[in-house]
């Protein structure tokens, strides 16, 4: 019987070959190339689902003290609920958090809710009995680019976009005051 080499010992049989780790960590970076971007749109329609679920809650009281009293508010404190986690301005107009804000408009009959920290985007609610002739739901992006991600993700949302430049006929306290 012929002895092995201390080497050739140590080499034989168990183990990866660098062409083979080579494959496997090629594959895995395919596979996240492929992943991260369905991810990061996954986060981005949660956090936009949320913002839309605020302001709906914010339309429907308003909806109700709109029934109750014949006109729209601005005060965020005569309304129904009770907007939690925020600092509410000295008007009581806005509802500021961490990542963005809630804003009341009685002159644009109108509740918008902007993320400005992490998603670039509002959502705004035009109330149906305003001065307006228009009422509905819209999103706006930042930027006026309708192929950057977050006009993208406002049709892929179910809402109309509009960008800044639609800003002049639906009222600037959103482009304004809130530029991203």
């Amino acid at each position: 019987m012929k002895k092995k080499g201390v080497l050739l010992g140590c080499l034989d049989g168990k183990g990866f070959t660098l062409i083979e780790l080579l494959v496997v960590v090629l594959i895995i970076g395919i596979l996240a190339s492929v992943a991260l971007p369905q991810y990061e749109k996954s986060v981005m329609k949660s956090r936009y689902s949320s913002l839309m679920a605020l302001t709906n809650s914010i339309a429907e009281a308003e909806e109700v003290y709109y029934l109750a009293n014949g006109t729209y508010t601005s005060d965020f404190e005569v309304l129904s609920m009770e907007p939690s986690g925020c600092t509410l301005s000295d008007d009581k107009s806005t509802c500021t958090y961490p990542w963005g804000k809630c804003v009341l408009s009685s002159e644009y009959d109108r509740a918008t809710c902007m993320n400005i920290q992490t998603l670039y985007n509002a959502y705004v609610i035009y109330f149906p009995h305003g001065n307006r002739s228009y009422y509905g739901r819209n999103c706006f992006a930042g930027g006026s680019d309708r192929s950057s991600k977050y006009a993208k993700l406002c049709e892929a949302m179910g809402a109309s976009f509009l960008n800044e430049n639609d800003l002049t006929n639906t009222g600037t306290t959103f482009g304004l005051q809130y530029k991203f």
